[in-house]
Protein backbone atom coordinates (compact mmCIF):
# COMPACT_ATOMS: atom_id res chain seq x y z
CA UNK A 1 0.00 0.00 0.00
CA UNK A 2 0.98 3.26 -0.99
CA UNK A 3 1.65 6.28 1.41
CA UNK A 4 -1.44 8.25 -0.29
CA UNK A 5 -3.33 5.54 0.31
CA UNK A 6 -2.35 5.12 4.11
CA UNK A 7 -3.30 8.50 4.10
CA UNK A 8 -6.47 8.35 2.74
CA UNK A 9 -7.47 5.51 5.17
CA UNK A 10 -6.49 7.81 8.27
CA UNK A 11 -8.08 10.30 6.86
CA UNK A 12 -11.05 8.56 7.01
CA UNK A 13 -10.34 6.81 10.54
CA UNK A 14 -9.86 10.16 11.81
CA UNK A 15 -13.29 11.49 10.47
CA UNK A 16 -14.87 8.98 12.89
CA UNK A 17 -13.76 9.71 15.79
CA UNK A 18 -15.35 12.19 18.51
CA UNK A 19 -13.01 11.92 21.02
CA UNK A 20 -11.85 15.36 21.97
CA UNK A 21 -8.92 14.17 24.21
CA UNK A 22 -7.80 11.68 20.99
CA UNK A 23 -8.53 14.42 18.24
CA UNK A 24 -6.03 16.97 20.49
CA UNK A 25 -3.23 14.32 20.95
CA UNK A 26 -3.23 13.51 17.36
CA UNK A 27 -3.18 17.29 16.33
CA UNK A 28 -0.25 17.87 18.67
CA UNK A 29 1.73 14.47 17.18
CA UNK A 30 0.88 16.44 13.57
CA UNK A 31 1.94 19.58 14.76
CA UNK A 32 5.56 18.39 16.24
CA UNK A 33 5.76 15.87 12.71
CA UNK A 34 5.50 19.11 10.67
CA UNK A 35 7.70 21.37 12.82
CA UNK A 36 10.51 18.52 12.87
CA UNK A 37 10.34 18.30 9.02
CA UNK A 38 10.31 22.19 8.66
CA UNK A 39 13.32 21.63 11.00
CA UNK A 40 15.31 19.07 8.58
CA UNK A 41 14.90 21.53 5.56
CA UNK A 42 15.70 24.85 7.15
CA UNK A 43 19.13 26.17 6.27
CA UNK A 44 20.34 29.00 7.86
CA UNK A 45 20.67 32.19 5.34
CA UNK A 46 23.96 33.18 7.05
CA UNK A 47 25.46 29.41 6.14
CA UNK A 48 23.43 29.34 2.26
CA UNK A 49 25.79 32.67 1.88
CA UNK A 50 28.92 30.87 3.08
CA UNK A 51 28.77 27.98 0.91
CA UNK A 52 27.70 30.34 -2.35
CA UNK A 53 31.09 32.07 -1.58
CA UNK A 54 33.27 29.06 -1.40
CA UNK A 55 31.55 27.65 -3.94
CA UNK A 56 33.05 31.52 -6.39
CA UNK A 57 35.63 31.46 -4.91
CA UNK A 58 36.38 28.12 -6.08
CA UNK A 59 35.22 29.00 -10.09
CA UNK A 60 37.42 31.97 -9.45
CA UNK A 61 40.47 29.76 -8.66
CA UNK A 62 40.02 25.81 -9.74
CA UNK A 63 44.04 25.98 -9.23
CA UNK A 64 43.69 26.06 -5.48
CA UNK A 65 41.65 22.80 -4.84
CA UNK A 66 43.36 19.43 -4.07
CA UNK A 67 43.34 15.93 -5.54
CA UNK A 68 41.34 13.85 -3.28
CA UNK A 69 44.51 11.52 -3.15
CA UNK A 70 46.64 14.42 -2.67
CA UNK A 71 44.48 15.57 0.51
CA UNK A 72 43.59 12.50 1.83
CA UNK A 73 47.77 12.16 2.60
CA UNK A 74 47.60 15.40 4.64
CA UNK A 75 44.69 14.20 7.28
CA UNK A 76 45.80 12.13 10.03
CA UNK A 77 43.59 9.27 11.37
CA UNK A 78 43.75 8.14 14.77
Amino acid sequence: MDIQAQKSIIIEQFKQVNDIKLINAIKSMLDYAMQKEADVYTIPEEHQKLVMERFDQVRNNPDTLLDWDEGKKSLKFK
